[in-house]
């Protein structure tokens, strides 16, 4: 009886174990798919391709700006130097190569020194933990989350190598100021490349990841480099590195740069029109948001950094002349010290050596010395000597009501005040005594704003864009978002289309007489010359060389305002054109890039290129996806025309309002332009090949002053620019198309002429519009010469 109870215990017990294992495996099952089921496939990680930096290029290859939503640069396992990687082995995880995905020994290890010990939690996560972590599974601390994570922590093992999982690893992580991976980690902390990291510096970045925003906080550095001896302990526990290295890794100092936000390394106003440029780009092709996601573009621009450099120089050297034309503003007010532009140009001056000279610096005046008129100052953190007798300019002292007065600075510059300066160019060191002085001269930043754009005429690329005085100060890019009133640099496309239109000659007469017409508001309106006289019957080419406003009244109005806007818009404006007669006076507002585009056209002969910032983009794999052929337009349709025009516009330097220009000693055409009230200073200038604008001018409106014109004012600039970028290329004259023939005139009349006349001058015309008579033979009768008509 008793071994058949026994019997069927045993088959009792024997079922309920079976139902036990089959209900545990049913269990399991179900449990697994429940955490398997919406798991992310491990191919994601196997095709890793993280975000990463998008680089934009100048046309040497130089690197000028970046595009990221992480600082980020993808590098191969091979470029990881070893010691980079045991350092984040030491840190993170010293069993990696030995265990499969979950470090059992590191977690008991972890529980037990949580347990017993005050210092901080100690965490278990493996390196291969930490990516499922990151790419896989979102930040939530569940039981079914770490269960999620085990699983696919061993199916990452099963399927890449160690190599692979701790390659990814170190492209992916996030180690502070903004630097994703060790690459970016290396230039953002070190500004090194990752070959170039020492043991310190390796460890440093190794002890990072635990807690990277912290740690990287300058006010934590010392919790940072207690951290980094710990991986440097670590180092050396798992024979990384030998006694000495440590203990030579310990005891060395570790230079930490901080965070740098900057994104624009060179070519400021280019790099931040171009990277407007490549958002647009982005959105035409189907990609918002792919300049960052998941980047890794390399763009190359159109830039060149030595016509920027150019440019830029040639825009601070006008600017500042005619800031001193108009006075010395005396001491910096105590305010003004407190601008973050101002405090980082102060504070950027540690040694002679970061001085540029053409930059202008905040100085305090520490010693006064009125028997010498020299005043010793401060300039971050050297000191120099100012010799106030090299300032006559700021003898015009402009108080603090705009009265200009008569007063010498040395009278006004007291001990402790703060001054504006720049570098003696004629003698930056001297010796004094046994000490070497640095020696500056008074100076200051000017109020007035300025912006230029240099392209080629050819194929146009946009080689310089200034936008401002200075990039640090404003970030306006005047150049290609200002919209600025042109004035008489607006009057080459009323001229063209007299020329197109009417078949004027450049020895045409037209009328420099009073002019009125009816306003809309009943009142009349009667547009004067820019001195308030007026010259008679004079050549289109007069008109056009001396700037005279009443013959571009004359010429739209013969032409018809809506001729003149097709021909702008032909030309590449954009902006609003009010179709009034005040267009000849240039009062329609302008884009700075537009209209230097435009000039480009009487340059090549008719034919305008489109403009180019963006020369290609490609991805990271190489392909190209985006680029910009070289592509021109018929905007004039004859190029004799365009010839007539250049011609004529190189009388404006010759004999009209930019003769300055001369000193270039080239031929060169453009138009000067100065708006009412002297508001706006104008000066576009081109050779065969290049064409260069500047536009002078305050962003509030604000006359510059009455001698302040487009060749006063603007001109400079373009020459200080022409003088360097032309330096060593041939001279060149534009080329003379078919259909068009040398004609000696009479310079006054225009009319024929013998060539040994005195006053003789070759005047070019299309073939079938040369004058028929000399001025003996007809008088200038035209009919629209009545003055009475007007």
């Amino acid at each position: 009886m008793f071994s058949k109870i026994f019997k069927l215990v045993i088959i009792i017990g024997g079922i309920s174990i079976v139902v036990a294992i089959v209900g545990a495996g049913i269990f399991g099952f179900y449990t697994y798919n429940r955490l398997t089921g919406d798991l992310p496939k491990i191919s994601r990680i196997s095709d890793y391709e993280p975000k990463a930096v998008s680089q934009l290029l100048a046309d040497d290859g130089s690197l000028i700006a970046e595009i990221y939503d992480e600082q980020r640069y993808p590098v191969k396992f091979e470029e990881i130097p070893l010691i980079v990687r045991q350092a984040f082995l030491a840190a993170e995880d010293a069993n990696f190569y030995s265990h499969a995905g979950i470090d059992f020994v590191s977690i008991v290890r972890a529980v037990w020194k949580n347990l017993t010990s005050h210092e901080s939690k100690q965490g278990a996560s493996t390196i291969t933990q930490q990516i499922v972590k990151s790419l896989l599974l979102s930040r939530e601390k569940t039981y079914e989350r770490k269960a999620k994570e085990a699983i696919l922590s061993y199916r990452l093992e099963k399927a890449l190598s160690k190599d692979e999982i701790l390659w990814i690893y170190l492209n992916e992580i996030f180690l502070g100021s903004n630097a994703y991976g060790v690459k970016a980690a290396a230039k953002a902390h070190f500004h090194k490349e990752l070959a170039d990291l020492s043991i310190q510096e390796a460890a440093y970045l190794g002890g990072l990841p635990q807690r990277p925003s912290s740690l990287t906080n300058p006010r934590n550095r010392k919790l940072a480099l207690d951290r980094q001896k710990y991986v440097l302990g670590q180092m050396l526990n798992n024979n990384f590195i030998t006694q000495e290295q440590f203990e030579q890794a310990r005891d060395s100092e570790l230079v930490i740069y901080p965070a740098e936000q900057n994104t624009i390394y060179a070519v400021p106003y280019y790099s931040g029109h171009a990277i407007k440029e490549v958002k647009a780009i982005f959105e035409q092709l189907g990609m918002p948001n792919a300049e960052s996601i998941p980047g890794g573009y390399i763009i190359e621009t159109a830039a060149s950094v030595k016509a920027y450099d150019f440019a830029e120089k040639a825009v601070k050297k006008n600017l500042r002349e005619l800031d001193k034309r108009h006075g010395w503003r005396g001491i910096i007010n105590a305010k003004n010290l407190k601008s973050e532009w101002l405090t980082q140009k102060f504070s950027s001056v540690r040694s002679p050596e970061n001085l540029s000279p053409v930059e202008v610096y905040p100085a305090k005046v520490l010693k006064i010395n009125k028997a010498s008129s020299s005043v010793s100052v401060q300039v971050g953190e050297i000191q120099g000597i100012v010799d106030l007798k090299k300032c006559a300019w700021a003898s015009s002292y402009v108080d603090s009501k705009g009265n200009i007065i008569s007063a010498k600075p040395i009278e006004i510059i007291q001990s402790g005040d703060w001054i504006e300066v720049s570098l003696d160019s004629d003698a930056s060191k001297a010796e004094d005594g046994e000490v070497k002085i640095l020696r500056f001269v008074l100076d200051q930043t000017p109020k007035v704003q300025s912006a230029m754009t240099v392209l080629n005429a050819l194929n146009g690329e946009v080689k310089a864009v200034i936008g401002g005085y200075d990039y640090q100060q404003s970030q306006f890019n005047r150049a290609t978002q200002g919209l600025l009133q042109p004035g008489s640099s607006f009057k080459p496309i009323i001229y063209l289309s007299a020329v197109e239109y009417l078949n004027y000659t450049p020895s045409t007469i037209v009328p420099d007489s009073p002019i009125s017409f009816p306003a809309g508001d009943g009142t009349i309106w009667s547009p004067k010359n820019f001195d308030n006289k007026y010259l008679g019957p004079i050549t289109l080419r007069t008109a056009l060389e001396r700037s005279r406003n009443v013959v571009s009244v004359f010429l739209i109005d013969r032409v018809g305002v809506s001729k003149v806007i097709d021909n702008a818009r032909r030309l590449g404006l954009t902006t609003t054109i009010q179709p009034n007669l005040s267009i000849a006076l240039g009062t329609p507002e302008v884009k700075q890039i537009e209209l230097v585009h435009a000039y480009g056209a009487f340059a090549a002969e008719g034919w305008l290129a489109d403009s180019i910032v963006i020369k290609s983009i490609k991805d990271r794999k190489g392909q190209v996806i985006y680029e910009k052929q070289p592509h021109q337009v018929k905007a004039i349709d004859d190029p004799a025309n365009a010839f007539i025009m250049a011609n004529m516009m190189k009388g404006v330097i010759e004999r009209g309002t930019a003769q300055k220009v001369k000193v270039l000693g080239r031929p060169i055409a453009g138009k000067t332009g100065t708006t009412n009230e002297h508001m706006d200073a104008w000066f576009i200038g081109y050779t065969p090949e290049w064409v260069a604008g500047v536009w002078v001018g305050n962003d509030v409106k604000k006359t510059l002053g009455k001698i302040e014109t487009g060749g006063q004012a603007a001109a400079p600039a373009f020459i200080y620019f022409m003088e360097k970028w032309l330096k060593d290329e041939p001279i060149q004259d534009f080329n003379i198309p078919d259909g068009v023939v040398p004609i000696a005139v009479d310079r006054a009349s225009g009319r024929l002429t013998s060539p040994e006349n005195k006053e003789a001058f070759t005047e070019y015309f299309k073939l079938g519009s040369e004058p028929k008579f000399t001025s003996q033979e007809l008088e200038i009768p035209n009919d629209y010469l009545n003055n009475s008509e007007f």
